[in-house]
């Protein structure tokens, strides 16, 4: 959500804008004062300014990011001080402002006589600016910072040699990838000449996949299967993939079958659709714990990087669980996602009443005896 800052010709030059003010779709949330305590509670630095402002930020990213924001959707924030000492506020003030950099939003800088915390001497108070809309299921992939980092925490992507191995078994000349994330298999696929569209509802992951090489012979577009059969109506692809989860995000009936209609217009008669999705016996999300799926990284410009998942649901044939990401700066981004699990039967019948039928089900060399790997052909 932009926050748009107004500064005034008329007034005093200032590291700070005179004015900021939200679209009228927005929604604004006003946070408790972060305070420099640490996660027992404690007071961080008694006494420290510096120390306890590098603390305050730290503790207000977090509770931003728990709403899926971030410092820049701050429209304006105070700055309390327990000192009567100018020189005190101007140190509080250089490391919230350095924190800030350009998006230097209305502020008020101000001393207090005492505040709440024994030992503490700095809080900062701050109203936020957030869509109407929840946050998608899936924002693991829309979140820039999330985004930014997802390649580096899943850095073996040999799982896509599959891919590529069917698409040239198949002849494939053309190739409409569908959730292709960061856009690693479209610009693979690019890269060997295919004729590529690469589709997703995550504009953060596509900023990625858009640096990538090759990516410039990639067609993207920002949005969904439905999306890519307007935007691209008449397009015959030889080849449409679903990689990773894509195929289990569609967690009703009506959101999976639309996909599979949608797709179905996009590959000509004879085309072939490939796609994995986990087989259901073998429970994969028992080992969706922090300690079978710890992973870490050191990402250069960021720092080091650490992720791990956490179990929150299990209900019929969907499973929702919490992804964590915790940066080098403490702050720690969660993120949730619901899967669900369909039966090979089901998996199939769908594919039926689509315009697809089933002409092979392989396994997945990466998760063995773990995954289905669904080859699909367009039928008239």
């Amino acid at each position: 959500m932009t926050v748009r800052l107004h500064r005034s010709p008329s007034l005093a030059a200032t590291d700070y804008a005179y004015a900021a003010s939200v679209p009228a779709t927005a929604r604004l949330v006003h946070l408790a004062g972060a305070c420099p305590l640490d996660p027992e509670g404690t007071t961080i630095a008694p006494g420290d300014y510096e120390a306890q402002a590098h603390a305050v930020v730290v503790n207000l990213r977090q509770a931003l990011a728990d709403l899926g924001a971030d410092l820049t959707d701050i429209v304006s924030h105070r700055v309390l001080v327990a000192s009567s000492n100018q020189a005190d506020l101007v140190r509080v003030w250089d490391v919230v402002r350095t924190a800030f950099g350009d998006h230097d939003v209305p502020s008020t800088l101000m001393g207090v006589t005492v505040l709440g915390y024994p030992g503490q001497v700095v809080e900062v108070e701050a109203v936020a600016v957030l869509p109407q809309a929840p946050p998608p299921s899936d924002g693991v992939f829309d979140d820039a910072r999330l985004a930014a980092v997802y390649d580096a925490l899943d850095p073996d992507r040999s799982d896509l040699d599959l891919y590529v191995d069917i698409a040239e078994e198949l002849g494939a000349r053309s190739v409409l990838d569908v959730g292709c994330g960061t856009g690693t298999l479209a610009t693979m696929l690019a890269g060997r000449g295919c004729d590529v569209v690469g589709v997703d509802p995550a504009g953060a992951s596509l900023d990625v996949a858009r640096r990538k090489p090759h990516a410039d012979r990639v067609r993207w577009l920002h949005g969904d299967a439905a999306a890519a059969a307007r935007e691209f109506a008449g397009l015959q692809a030889d080849l449409a993939t679903m990689t990773a989860n894509v195929a289990q995000v569609f967690v009703t009936d009506d959101a999976w079958e639309e996909n599979l209609h949608a797709i179905a217009t996009l590959v000509r008669p004879g085309g072939y659709l490939v796609f994995e999705t986990r087989i259901p016996e073998r429970r994969a999300w028992e080992s969706w714990n922090v300690r079978d799926s710890f992973t870490s990284a050191d990402v250069p410009g960021i720092g080091r990087v650490e992720s791990w998942h956490e179990l929150l649901d299990v209900r019929a044939e969907t499973v929702t669980f919490r992804s964590h990401t915790r940066f080098a700066d403490g702050v720690t981004i969660p993120a949730e996602s619901t899967l669900r699990f369909r039966s090979r039967e089901q998996v199939t019948a769908s594919l039926a009443r689509c315009g697809f039928l089933v002409r092979e089900v392989r396994d997945a060399p990466d998760r063995p005896g773990r995954e289905y790997v669904v080859l699909a052909q367009r039928v008239e």
